[in-house]
């Protein structure tokens, strides 16, 4: 007689409790047989807005077409006609604004000022020969 015991699962869920809303198959809906890694426009509808693939049961894809959609973005990525990856800007915190910023704002700002103050000067010299 063994003393083994089945480990008993403790916590949440490993998905967290979410439901996926999973799409409806839009290659057999539009009736597309082959995946061209050169149909950009296909291609990028089921990319994220970085740029990540995404998966299987978001897409509403079967294994084969997920596999054959996964190889076609692949692809096209090497040919360098889908980014890797897409920045985007945070949309976090302002930047940092410590002493070193404000003397660069405030040198920056005299910069113009004397620029301003130069070619009014030129103007007006102008001005006075003509």
């Amino acid at each position: 007689m063994s003393n083994s015991k089945k480990p008993v699962r403790r916590g949440a869920p490993k998905d967290g409790g979410r439901k996926i809303k999973k799409k409806g198959n839009v290659l057999a809906a539009e009736k597309i047989e082959y995946i061209d890694y050169k149909d950009v426009n296909l291609l990028q509808r089921f990319m994220s807005d970085r740029s990540k693939i995404r998966g299987q049961k978001i897409n509403g894809h079967t294994v084969q077409q997920q596999r054959e959609l996964v190889t076609a973005i692949k692809n096209a990525r090497e040919m360098a006609l889908l980014p890797y990856t897409k920045r985007v800007a945070s949309v976090g915190r302002g930047p940092r604004r410590g002493p070193a910023v404000e003397e660069t704002v405030d040198q920056v700002a005299e910069v113009e000022i004397e620029d301003q103050v130069t070619e009014n000067l030129v103007e007006e010299t102008e001005e006075g020969e003509g």
